[in-house]
């Protein structure tokens, strides 16, 4: 049913209304089965408005997926992360990664890269230039530092923080994405646990002062 309540003429709120609209049409249905007529009647606005915020379903879909993917500042705030050692940062960051991460949100952005990705060739990446690349930075960050204090030997910062969160994440949205899976609650905390378990074997400063391989 259409909304009965007035579209304010604020152009933020009616930005955020389509937004809310197109997001839950689009997982609903997809991008090629999506309708804007449907988008129109969910924000109870008109075409006319829709089409002037976004002249295309596919530039709606870009900017769905860009506030999906911005979402990660406010959910996995670094600021709040306050691990002084190594096991516990990680934990506690994997942990609020794979609680956003796995929220409806961002899964559909992976259902719809597995199903209409090829048609959509830009959008395969945007999601991992918004929210990958800076959650990697940020892990790659820490690496250096630790390193530099002495507490692990990571000689590449950049390719053992891609070596963590293919631990911690890969495998976790590839179950909940085919539906095998899910985590959440006590079993997340315990897969975060054991990614940071088994990605740290082989890191720790002792390993590299007894001449151990990486």
């Amino acid at each position: 049913m259409a909304s009965k309540i007035p579209i304010s003429r604020d152009p933020r709120e009616v930005t955020r209304r389509i937004l809310d609209a197109a997001e839950a049409e689009f997982m609903a249905s997809g991008y090629e089965a999506a309708s804007t007529n449907r988008i129109v009647t969910r924000f109870g606005g008109s075409k006319a408005t829709l089409f002037r915020h976004f002249p295309t379903k596919e530039r709606l879909l870009h900017a769905v997926i860009e506030r999906i993917s911005s979402d990660w500042r406010s959910a996995v705030d670094l600021d709040r992360i306050r691990g002084e050692d190594p096991r516990g940062w990680l934990v506690e960051f994997g942990v609020a990664v794979l609680e956003w991460i796995l929220g409806d949100g961002p899964l559909f952005v992976g259902r719809l890269g597995i199903s209409e990705g090829h048609k959509l060739p830009q959008l395969k990446h945007r999601f991992y230039e918004l929210a990958g690349a800076p959650l990697q930075a940020a892990v790659a960050d820490r690496l250096k530092q630790w390193t530099v204090e002495g507490k692990l030997g990571c000689w590449n910062a950049e390719a053992d923080a891609l070596s963590f969160f293919d631990l911690m994440v890969a495998g976790a949205v590839s179950r909940a994405l085919y539906g095998v899976d899910r985590l959440g609650g006590r079993k997340l905390q315990e897969h975060a646990e054991r990614a940071v378990h088994l990605f740290l074997d082989g890191r720790m400063a002792e390993r590299r002062a007894s001449g151990s391989a990486r």
